[in-house]
């Protein structure tokens, strides 16, 4: 199989994100066996851009997408200590589909762990997935501790 590799939307939005995002989803994206494309839905979002987030399904019309007020989250951060990456099936993003979402999950965690045994991951530092949250997010990856 091919290595995928970043649009240029993608490569835009990855960019705003802290250099271990970068180079973890770098190394993902090319990883032997990844199972689908990936695309990235948001690195650093501004607090418009989360203020109108939190309000859906509170004062807007949809279903509620997250708990973080702007300034909360830690996509509000410069660069981003957050990214939300969704797999592309059949030639469109995914974002609702678990099974696929669920089978690129194995592909970050053993890339982080590489960078972790590497030492290019600082002690202390961990890498978060939403969708262990109780408001599941499975396209949403965050650092804690940098």
């Amino acid at each position: 199989m091919t290595a995928y590799r970043w649009g240029a939307t993608s490569t835009s939005r990855l960019l705003t994100c802290h250099p271990l995002l970068v180079e973890l989803w770098q190394r993902v994206i090319v990883r032997q066996g990844l199972p689908y494309d990936l695309t990235v839905v948001y690195g650093h979002r501004s607090h418009a851009e989360q203020a109108a987030l939190y309000a859906r399904g509170r004062t807007t019309p949809g279903p509620r997408v997250t708990n973080a007020k702007p300034g909360q989250s830690r996509h509000n951060t410069s660069p981003s200590q957050a990214i939300d990456v969704i797999p592309i099936v059949a030639g469109r993003p995914s974002p609702a589909d678990w099974g696929p979402i669920e089978a690129i999950v194995p592909h970050v965690r053993a890339e982080w762990m590489a960078m972790a045994a590497e030492g290019r991951v600082p002690v202390g530092v961990e890498l978060v997935w939403g969708g262990d949250w109780a408001l599941r997010d499975g396209a949403h990856w965050e650092l804690r501790g940098v």
